[in-house]
């Protein structure tokens, strides 16, 4: 992609991102200075609960972590949006549990087969700072204003402790054309804006990116249906330890389908399968992905499955095929991203006890969809 492209698109991107820090009393202002993304990591290593078996999916995926952290933001996954939104709010750690630049890999180009930051997931390596060695913390930009009150965001499907004043309006996210033209043939296609125009607003930033799934995941119980029951009111009604499945009053299933969306705030997202009409008490939560198995073993104990993300093909289609027989269940698919988006204000609930010394908050990625009328 030329030049003038990449400049054009972080002018864009960052037009709106000016920094508003975090605000911070004088007491976590003074520690704020302590710690580092590597340091909040190891932290979460320790505490999570689970064995840390693998660093192959959850790492940094872009960054230095020697930085000193200004404040933390957990997501569903790091968009470009949440990116700016960190900025403004202060903040220089994004932990996601999605990939950022879109494959498991998360390598910071396309096609890449790296695990992560650095030159093994494609990211460019960073030099330390002058006087700097590898494991020496820096400051990035400048200090975070201090102020009377602690800022986060409030309201439904944003999953925040205490309200913050509106945040100042974002530009649209521009993305420029692709550099024309194929180049010689057999030569490497030009570079993606999308992900030279990220890359170019993390670098610019001083960002660090570190995705947490497989360990958070593995949490009992699950985090992501304990997020998803405390947004839609039913932590009460849970019946068993593993927080998967809910007896509720009854209601019928288009009523909890709009429920689900009215309280996620999805635009688009939500699938249903069933009986609009038919009563539903017993709910089962499969969060995240899940395959055919689960939906198999689940289906005869409930009258709906709440689901994360399935295969069309799979888990949907047999649900299809036993209302098609006249049973009375349904099917409810809620995409990835939006279902773990409470599972994600459950970490930053818990992150904050661990990690005192800055301001964490969480931001939605939303809905990426939108339906026709």
């Amino acid at each position: 992609m030329p030049d003038i492209s990449r400049r054009n698109f972080v002018a864009l991107t960052a037009a709106g991102a000016a920094v508003t820090p975090f605000i911070l009393d004088g007491r976590l202002a003074g520690a704020a200075d302590a710690v580092t993304a590597q340091q909040i990591v190891d932290r979460v290593k320790a505490n999570i609960g689970v064995d840390w078996t693998s660093d192959d999916v959850d790492t940094f995926k872009a960054g230095d972590p020697s930085t000193i952290v200004t404040g933390v933001v957990t997501t569903s996954m790091a968009t470009l949006e949440v990116l700016q939104k960190a900025v403004q709010a202060g903040a220089n750690l994004i932990i996601t549990a999605a990939p950022t630049f879109y494959s498991r890999a998360d390598s910071r180009t396309p096609g890449g087969r790296g695990l992560g930051a650095g030159p093994a997931g494609g990211a460019p390596p960073q030099a330390p700072a002058r006087g700097q060695g590898p494991g020496a913390a820096r400051a990035p930009g400048p200090a975070p204003a201090r102020g009377a009150s602690p800022a986060t965001v409030s309201g439904p499907g944003t999953g925040a402790s205490a309200p913050m004043p509106p945040a100042p309006a974002l530009p649209q996210a521009v993305v420029p054309p692709a550099a024309r033209g194929g180049g010689a043939a057999g030569a490497p296609p030009a570079a993606d804006s999308v992900y030279a125009g990220k890359n170019a607003f993390i670098d610019q930033h001083q960002l660090m990116v570190f995705r947490l799934t497989q360990h958070w995941n593995a949490r009992t119980p699950d985090p992501r249906a304990l997020g998803l029951a405390k947004a839609m009111g039913w932590t009460k009604h849970q019946a068993g330890a593993d927080a998967l499945r809910y007896d509720l009053p009854g209601m019928r299933l288009e009523a909890l389908a709009s429920a689900l969306k009215r309280t996620l705030a999805t635009r688009g997202g939500i699938r249903a399968i069933g009986d609009r009409a038919m009563m539903v008490r017993k709910v089962g939560l499969l969060p995240g992905y899940s395959t055919i198995p689960a939906a198999i073993a689940m289906m005869p104990t409930v009258d709906v499955i709440v689901a994360g993300e399935v295969q069309e093909w799979e888990s949907a289609f047999y649900a299809q095929d036993v209302v098609f027989a006249g049973v009375k269940r349904g099917f409810i698919s809620i995409g990835r991203v939006v279902n773990e988006a409470p599972g994600m204000q459950v970490c930053a609930d818990w992150l904050k006890t661990i990690v005192p010394e800055v301001p964490i908050r969480f931001i939605s990625a939303g809905d990426p969809y939108w339906r026709p009328l």
